[in-house]
């Protein structure tokens, strides 16, 4: 709902919103239901297309149609985890991949 409340305040000052992609395909079903649901909608960030791992992690894959990505039907956000496929890669690190290096990279 927050994200909703700043979508309003910035279409008052006619700006558009291109939510932004941090995560996999479960957030990016989240941003697809967000940003149809927006009257200043400009862009959706993704990675790729959601091929490869990311549609193998989902039962049905995010479908994509002339560039565009298309409004899943089913209930939810429209999509369904493989469960199975989750399991047999298992994060192995310590660190989430957002947390910041102590110093620069060189």
């Amino acid at each position: 709902m927050e994200a909703k409340k700043i979508a309003a305040m910035a279409e008052t000052h006619y700006a558009q919103i291109a939510p932004h992609l941090y995560a996999g395909p479960v957030e990016g079903a989240a941003n697809i239901h967000f940003a149809a649901s927006l009257p200043n909608f400009l862009i959706l960030e993704s990675i790729e297309t959601w091929d490869g791992f990311h549609s193998k992690i989902l039962k049905k894959p995010i479908r994509w149609e002339a560039g565009r990505v298309l409004l899943p039907t089913e209930p939810g956000l429209g999509i369904e985890l493989d469960e199975k496929v989750a399991l047999a890669h298992p994060y192995e690190g310590t660190k989430l991949h957002l947390e910041m290096n102590d110093r620069p990279i060189a």
